[in-house]
Formats: C-alpha cells, structure tokens, sequence
C-alpha cells in the first residue's frame, strides 16, 4: 500500500502566492518610506506612504510596526487621539517599546489623560532609564498637571543631572522644587544653569521674580506642557541644494574656497558658536563636532569663504551657519532632543527653510535615524 498525500490545492498555492506577493511590496514600501524620510524636507509627506503601509503590512511585522510608529509620532500634535492609536498598535505588539510608550504619554497628556500619561512615561523609562527627556516629562507632568511637586522633584532632577545644560529642564526642576517649598535650592537650580549662559531667557528671569515673592501659588505663572521627542514644523520653501564636490585634495576651488582640513576647522568654529546658545551637553557638543567633521569631507568646501579673504561674502557666511545649524540640528534628532527646527535656526541667524535644507541633505549623506549609534547620547534601547 501507499501513502497518500493530498496535494495542494490551486486555491491554497494562490492565497500562498498572494502573501508572499504582498509581504514584499510592504517590504519594498518600507524601504521607499525610510528613503523618503531620509531626504524629506517636510517628514509630513510621507504620511500617505505609512497609511499605505499599516494596511497592507501584516500584524506583527516589522513593517507595520515601523508604520504604526512613525504614525503615532507625526500625527501626535495635531490629531492626538489617532496617534494614540497607532501607539497601542505598536505596544500590542512591541509592549516594551519605549518610544512607543513615550508617544503615547504624549498623546494622553495632550488629551488631558494625566494619570495615564504618567503611567507611560514610567513604561517609557522602564526601557530607557538614561532618557533625561521622558523623566522632564513625567515630571512636568506630575508638577503642573497633577499638583504633586514633591512627587516630580525626583524625576526633575535626574532630568537635569542627564541634560544640566538645559533651560526648558532647568526650569521645569527649579518650578517643582519651589512648589515642594524648597525655594533656596529652586534659586540655586536657575543661577547655576545662568552661570554658565551668556544671558538669561524671559522663562528664567520671571521664575526668578517668582521666587524672590516667595513662590505664590496665586501669582504662579505655568510652564509650557510637554514637549515632543521630535519637532516637525511645518514645510516652506528650501533654499538651493548643496552642490557635490567635483575633485578631491585640499586645494582651493576655482573661487578661493578653502577645502578639506580648513574648511571643516572654519565650520567647526561657527558650529562652536551655534552649540554655545543651545542647551546641548557636551557629549552632545562632541557629537556635533564629530557629525561636522563626517560631513565636512562633502559640504563644507561648497559653503565655507575663503580663508584668504579677510571680508568673505555675506552670502557665504550664511550658507555656512546654515550648514552649522543643520548639524546642530542633526544631534536634537538623533537624540530626541525637545527642540525645533526654529530654535535652532534661531542661535544661528539663519532661515528654518536654509536649516531644513541642509539638514535633509545631511540625513540623506550620513544615513541618520534616531538614535544613530554614531552619534547618539541618550538612546538607550
């Protein structure tokens, strides 16, 4: 006798066939998104592309958590309750996620779900501890929104001890510890982070009129919520694309402009300048300069002035604090620094649009995700 085997059916090779065909195109999407988003000017316009994406990838996957997750984080400020979704989606699958959890704290914060939003954020720090941002939320949280201060000086100050060159942390902490009846040491929290400053921002300077009051509740001024872990602003016209180089060595080009080690020194020098108004560590700091010089091979010789021209254009000089803004900016997106692209710009003299220009190109030169290895500080997975 012998042993019969069904085969298979037609129908069941078909529906094979069919899977297969399906997990590549979601495979094949995944990549044009993760393209996309490497030189996008605006992240936003790859909004469609991850709708797409979280319909036909399968559950489970990879590529539909990868969807759900870059979902969840650009819809988060505008449309908090769909985000919140596609975080649980990412959690019911990844439940240990911490960016996931994060993302999620901020979608409940900014729905006015406090106690569930302080229980993210504790999920969030379960898997990054080190993350000085998810404590500055949580705490925040626990100051302003749920009137327990004495409860967020703790998360406040590890905050603080991960981030100390921060204003927004500083004062976040220094608020808590005043309301916690600490006003002493809320004093010391401020003169310390202005110590090291040029000058004291309008945040700093009415706490401190708080302070000398006694810290009144009834004269309390409110901190700004929550911050995000990425700022996404909305899109305006770029300036010019970089031009590549066209030869190698450390000669000057055709203009006078210097290339190789002169150029990267000079944009290190104006990316020093930048990075002393911006409250960014000195591991950070490191980062950005390592970031240049990675960079500079390919972009400084096209922005740098010459160094043999003692008044370089005023056209040049711009173009290279931009491209100092858009590695300064670099580091707050690889680290999930709660910045924007305006604020940046900002320490720079330069344009969002020129900042954002540069700083696709520098995403799409170097391969930069979140927490890049390379030049990450606070990632912790």
């Amino acid at each position: 006798m012998h042993d019969h085997h069904p085969a298979a059916t037609p129908s069941f090779e078909a529906d094979v066939e069919r899977m297969d065909a399906t997990r590549q195109q979601a495979q094949e999407l995944k990549r044009q998104i993760e393209w996309t988003l490497a030189r996008a000017i605006n992240p936003a316009d790859v909004l469609p592309m991850l709708h797409k994406l979280a319909r036909l990838a399968e559950d489970g996957s990879d590529e539909n958590v990868f969807a759900n997750l870059h979902l969840a984080e650009l819809l988060v400020e505008r449309r908090p309750w769909r985000a919140a979704l596609c975080a649980r989606r990412v959690l019911a699958q990844r439940p240990d996620d911490d960016r996931g959890w994060a993302t999620l704290g901020l979608c409940q914060t900014l729905l006015g779900n406090y106690n569930f939003a302080v229980h993210a954020y504790h999920r969030a720090l379960t898997g990054a501890p080190k993350n000085p941002w998810y404590a500055h939320n949580l705490g925040h949280l626990l100051d302003i929104a749920l009137g327990r201060a004495a409860e967020a000086v703790a998360w406040l100050k590890r905050a603080h001890e991960g981030a100390p060159d921060s204003d927004e942390v500083a004062a976040s902490y220094a608020h808590a510890l005043a309301r916690a009846g600490r006003i002493a040491d809320a004093r010391k929290v401020l003169v310390g982070v202005r110590a090291t400053k040029r000058g004291s921002s309008r945040e700093h300077l009415a706490l401190l009129k708080w302070l000398d009051q006694g810290a009144p509740p009834d004269k309390d001024h409110p901190l700004p919520r929550p911050t995000a872990l990425h700022a996404h602003t909305p899109g305006d016209a770029a300036s010019p694309p970089v031009a590549p180089p066209t030869s190698k060595g450390d000669k000057a080009d055709a203009n006078g402009a210097p290339r190789g080690a002169a150029a990267t020194a000079e944009l290190e020098e104006v990316l020093a300048r930048g990075l002393a108004s911006l409250p960014l560590d000195a591991k950070q700091r490191a980062r950005a300069r390592a970031l240049a010089r990675d960079a500079g091979a390919r972009f400084a010789r096209a922005t740098c002035p010459s160094a043999s021209r003692p008044s370089p254009s005023r056209g040049a000089a711009t173009s290279l604090s931009a491209l100092a803004a858009g590695i300064a900016y670099a580091i707050v997106y690889v680290d999930h620094v709660p910045l924007t692209q305006a604020e940046v710009a900002a320490c720079y003299r330069v344009s969002v649009a020129s900042l954002r220009a540069r700083f696709s190109e520098l995403r799409a030169h170097l391969d930069l995700l979140p927490g890049d290895a390379r030049y990450a500080t606070f990632r912790q997975r």
